[in-house]
């Protein structure tokens, strides 16, 4: 498992990639208590480029949700591949995350800046 952290603006991002297994997840709750402890009021769970998660990565998923939300924060986890929100789904764990795209992520929580404008039009061309 790969671990980057990220801040934009006042939310905190842990990108993973690879297999978040029974090896990886001390590394990921070492992290993630330390980017708790100034109290961000969102934390972000970038999985676009995680290819694999068994249940002791969705246990240390579960145990992360649990420590912010008594910190009063939020937890997203944004651009899951289809086959990891389809277990997410079966386990009925969507009723308990908050899971969105990594388009719906941005548009609702990164702040525009003046240049969005611009950016668009470089999109479409």
């Amino acid at each position: 498992m790969e671990l980057k952290l990220n801040t934009t603006g006042k939310i905190k991002t842990i990108e993973i990639a690879g297999k978040f297994d029974i090896e990886s997840t001390e590394e990921f709750e070492s992290i993630f208590a330390k980017l708790i402890e100034p109290n961000p009021s969102v934390v972000s769970i970038e999985m676009s480029r995680l290819d694999y998660i068994d249940s002791s990565g969705i246990g240390s998923l579960i145990k992360s949700l649990n420590s912010l939300k008594n910190k009063k924060g939020k937890l997203i986890l944004v651009g899951m591949k289809p086959m990891i929100q389809n277990v997410f789904k079966l386990a009925k764990l969507d009723m308990f995350f908050e899971i969105m795209s990594g388009s719906d992520f941005q548009s609702k929580y990164v702040d525009d800046d003046s240049d969005s404008e611009i950016d668009d039009l470089l999109k479409r061309n």
